[in-house]
C-alpha cells in the first residue's frame, strides 16, 4: 500500500510542550510528512518560549495565536478556542497533535474535535484523583474525545483501561525521556556551575509557579519560611507570575533577604538539565521537573498535594512537602548527607524512542504507512 501524503498539525503553548514536541517533530519529519506547528502564546517570555525552539532543534511556529496567560481559565480556554478555529481550519490537517494538561490542550482538542479532526493526546492518562485540579479537569476531557492516547507509564495506561479507553490507549513511554537523552550530553556542566558559582551535588534546584503556591500570600508566606530555614544554597529560576504575585502580595523584600537563595531569570531547557544534572535534589511544584529530576537521579521534594506520578513516589523519588516545616529541614539534611551514586534507573518511562513509536502507532492505526 503507498504512503498516504498525510499533513500533521502540532500545538502547543508552554515550555513542557515544546520539550515533547521535539521528538515528535523529529520523528514525523523523518518519515516525510507534511507537518505544522502553532504556538497558543501560553508562554510567550523568551526565556520561557524562543529560546527552547532554538535548543531543541525545531523550527519556529508557522503561527503564534498570542493568547497570553490573562484571565482565568474559562477565559483563557474561550480564547484559544475563538484563535484556534480559523487556523485549523484554514490548514485543515489529517491530524492534530496535543501534549499534555494545559488549557492549550484543551482548547485544541475541543476546537479539532468540533472540526471533525482526529486527534492525538500525548502524555495521556496520567490521573491525579483531584477534580478540583484545573489540570485534571483538562487530562479527563481530552483523554475523552481524542482518538489516539499516548501513555508515558504503564500507570497512565492503567487508568485508561479502568475509565473503559483501551482501544485507544497505546503505552508509548514518555518522550520527555527522549529528549532529556537526547540533549544531556550537549550541556557543559563545568562552565554553567562556574556560571552561577555552584558545586555540584552541593545545591538545590527549585521551580514554583503553580496556581495553588502562587495566588495565596499565606501559602506564598510558608513558602519563603522553608527557604530561610535551609543551609545550603538554593538556584531559583523564577517564573514571570510567581515574580509579579512576590511583588502583589509585598513578599519580594523578604524572599531577597534569604541569604543563600540565587534568584535568576528563566532558564532554557540545556541550563535546566545541566541544573537538574548536578544538583542533590530538587524543591518544585512541577510535575515536569519532579519527572525529569527522576531521568537526572535526584530525588524531589514536590510543593503540592497531588499524586502525579505515584511509581515515582512508591519508589521514593519523589516526597511531598510536609505541613511541618522540620520534617522537610530533616528530608532535605538526610539528602545532603548522603553521597550521590550512580544506580540503574527503573524503566517507568520506557527506552527513549518514545516519539518513533508515537509515529509507528499513528501509521498503524491512520493507514498512513506503506
Amino acid at each position: 500500500m503507498a504512503k498516504r501524503n498525510i499533513s500533521i498539525l502540532h500545538i502547543v503553548g508552554n515550555r513542557p510542550q515544546f520539550i515533547k514536541l521535539a521528538p515528535v517533530f523529529r520523528a514525523v519529519e523523518n518519515r516525510g510528512y507534511k507537518q505544522m506547528i502553532v504556538h497558543s502564546g501560553q508562554h510567550f517570555d523568551s526565556n520561557m518560549s524562543e529560546i527552547f525552539f532554538e535548543e531543541l532543534d525545531i523550527p519556529r511556529p508557522d503561527k503564534n495565536l498570542q493568547v497570553h496567560t490573562n484571565g482565568g481559565h474559562a477565559e483563557m480556554t474561550a480564547r484559544m478556542m475563538l484563535a484556534l478555529e480559523p487556523v485549523i481550519s484554514a490548514y485543515r490537517p489529517d491530524i492534530v497533535v496535543v501534549y499534555g494538561d494545559t488549557n492549550t490542550t484543551l482548547a485544541a482538542a475541543l476546537t479539532a474535535k468540533k472540526l471533525c479532526i482526529p486527534i492525538i493526546h500525548v502524555e495521556a492518562g496520567s490521573r491525579t484523583g483531584k477534580e478540583y485540579n484545573p489540570e485534571e479537569i483538562n487530562r479527563v476531557v481530552v483523554d475523552r474525545i481524542s482518538d489516539l492516547l499516548c501513555t508515558p507509564d504503564r500507570e497512565s495506561y492503567d487508568n485508561l483501561v479502568q475509565e473503559h479507553l483501551e482501544n485507544k490507549a497505546f503505552f508509548s513511554g514518555d518522550v520527555m525521556y527522549d529528549t532529556f537523552l537526547s540533549n544531556k550530553q550537549r550541556v557543559n556542566s563545568e562552565n554553567l556551575l562556574m556560571e552561577y558559582s555552584l558545586e555540584k551535588n552541593k545545591y538545590i534546584l527549585m521551580t514554583w509557579h503553580r496556581q495553588e503556591n502562587t495566588s495565596d500570600k499565606g501559602k506564598m508566606t510558608d513558602i519563603i519560611e522553608l527557604l530561610e530555614q535551609i543551609r545550603y544554597k538554593i538556584i531559583l529560576p523564577l517564573h514571570p507570575r510567581t515574580k509579579k504575585k512576590l511583588q502583589e502580595f509585598e513578599l519580594w523584600d523578604r524572599i531577597n533577604k534569604v541569604s543563600n537563595l540565587c534568584i535568576t531569570e528563566p532558564v532554557g531547557y540545556l541550563e535546566m538539565i545541566g541544573l537538574l544534572s548536578n544538583c542533590a535534589m530538587t524543591l518544585t511544584d512541577s510535575g515536569g521537573v519532579s519527572k525529569e529530576s527522576f531521568f537526572a537521579g535526584v530525588k524531589s521534594l514536590f510543593m503540592v498535594d497531588l499524586r502525579v506520578w505515584p511509581d515515582l513516589e512508591n519508589s521514593g523519588w519523589i516526597r511531598h512537602l510536609s505541613q511541618n516545616i522540620n520534617e522537610n529541614i530533616e528530608f532535605i539534611d538526610s539528602i545532603f548527607q548522603q553521597e550521590k551514586i550512580e544506580i540503574e534507573m527503573p524503566m517507568f518511562y520506557g527506552d527513549g524512542k518514545a516519539a518513533e513509536k508515537i509515529v509507528a502507532e499513528i501509521e498503524k492505526r491512520f493507514n498512513t504507512g506503506e
